[in-house]
């Protein structure tokens, strides 16, 4: 099942600002083999967001290309490439709930810090939600 859908974002990091920052994107939505895939594209970037119950990779391709994995618990390393070049980038999830139904199609909530190069950046909470279009 392939469907297209409304998906938003809302960023909260923590130790940079208390504002979010919402965004609001077109994109696919696929459930195969137990595994929910979000699909989209923006600034010339392609984004794949793999979504289980207990983890969630982004890829990201195109302009920017970064493969991260969060796991709550565990601190999961990957990397971003840029045309300034690439930051090593480390992820320690504390919190991953995925929700199905109740009015979306998919809820996601996950919280984690995140250090670039070696230095800590912030403390970051994501929602994603995911809603028929």
């Amino acid at each position: 099942m392939t469907r297209n859908v409304k998906i938003i974002f809302s960023t909260f990091p923590k130790d940079i600002t208390d504002e979010p920052e919402i965004q609001e994107l077109v994109g696919e939505y696929t459930i195969q083999n137990g595994k929910r895939y979000l699909r989209y594209e923006k600034d010339g970037v392609r984004a794949l967001i793999k979504i289980t119950d207990d983890s969630i990779s982004v890829i990201y391709s195109g302009a920017m290309t970064s493969r991260m994995e969060y796991v709550p618990g565990t601190a999961t390393s990957g990397t971003f490439k840029t045309p300034d070049g690439v930051l090593d980038a480390v992820a320690e999830t504390e919190r991953l709930t995925v929700v199905e139904g109740s009015g979306n199609l998919l809820r996601v909530s996950l919280q984690y810090k995140l250090s670039m190069s070696g230095t800590f950046v912030s403390n970051y909470e994501i929602e994603i939600t995911c809603m028929k279009l």
